[in-house]
């Protein structure tokens, strides 16, 4: 058996990696001149990129199957993870998780996996405004009100549009719908405008 590079942690789960690959690139991008070779500006980052490939180890094969079971919640749930190998890279998250038994490995298996590094973006938090106190309308006296006149609403017809769609997206009952369009429901033209509003 190869000599083990160490114990390491996924999320905190010990693991023996044989093998860890570590892929730190980044993009030069180019622009052309009219004389020369290209000009470059600038640098951007990619992600980072480990590959590991080891044993998964334990002492009873019930604790083995619950080690493959969490390793592959991590990567089908998109898990962030750290990793704690020969250096501590978080953020990351697993792809290509292959799991392998053979006759050398009695207590375990071997696997292989793929770690990716990730940002994820935050949404960011505007507590909503708060109203501003005012003082009680005293007397306003009678208000005069105007009619407005509104003019329809139509909406263009897109493949898989249906009366009964239309009307929960603008709020109306389908078959008020129908009586503005005249449409067959089952043979509504793609592309003509109807009446929503």
């Amino acid at each position: 058996m190869a000599e083990l590079v160490g114990t390491t942690k996924i999320n905190g789960y010990l693991v023996h990696v044989e093998k860890e690959d570590v892929d730190i690139d980044v993009d030069i991008p180019t622009h052309k001149v009219e004389k020369g070779i290209n000009l470059s500006d600038h640098v951007e980052r990619k992600p980072v990129i480990v590959k590991i490939s080891g044993l998964i180890i334990r002492p009873t094969p019930e604790r083995v199957e619950i080690m493959v079971a969490n390793l592959e919640k991590m990567e089908i749930e998109g898990q962030l993870i750290t990793y704690e190998g020969r250096r501590i890279y978080k953020n990351m998250l697993m792809s290509g998780l292959t799991i392998q038994a053979d006759s050398k490995t009695i207590n375990g298996y071997r696997f292989s996996c793929t770690l990716t590094e990730v940002r994820i973006a935050e949404t960011s938090y505007i507590p909503p405004k708060r109203k501003a106190v005012t003082a009680p309308v005293a007397q306003a006296g009678r208000k005069q009100t105007e009619n407005k006149k509104q003019s329809p609403i139509y909406h263009v017809v897109k493949k898989g549009d249906t009366y009964y769609a239309l009307g929960k997206k603008y709020n109306l009952r389908w078959q008020q719908l129908q009586t503005w369009n005249k449409y067959d429901p089952r043979k509504i033209p793609i592309g003509v405008k109807l009446r929503v509003g």
